[in-house]
């Protein structure tokens, strides 16, 4: 039986959670917000990078389409982009980790 890693914006799920969880670990909050800087090597941090920017660049096109005639104008800042974007790729990835373990064979003792 194969094994097929479940992948968002084409990518690894578990790297990309990888990465975030070394973000939230090396981040402190301030004011109820948490920053997201600093260094992430390897390929969790060039899996993170590659899928947020798949996902910006998603919304700038949808945001780019709303202008366009008989559309409802989105005036999203970028800083809101980069956000929503974050967001959208933290669902995707628990949605692609949920139905993988929904699928895998339940072990009976």
């Amino acid at each position: 039986m194969t094994h097929n890693e479940p992948i968002v914006e084409g990518e690894p799920a578990l790297l990309i959670l990888e990465a975030l969880e070394t973000v939230m670990a090396n981040s402190e909050e301030h004011d109820g917000m948490i920053p997201f800087e600093g260094p992430i090597g390897g390929d969790a941090g060039a899996a993170l990078v590659h899928a947020l920017g798949r996902v910006t660049s998603e919304l700038h096109a949808e945001d780019m389409r709303s202008f366009l005639p008989g559309g409802a104008r989105n005036t999203r800042t970028t800083e809101q982009r980069s956000c929503d974007a974050l967001i959208l790729l933290l669902e995707r990835v628990a949605a692609a980790l949920e139905l993988e373990l929904a699928a895998a064979p339940t072990r009976h003792p």
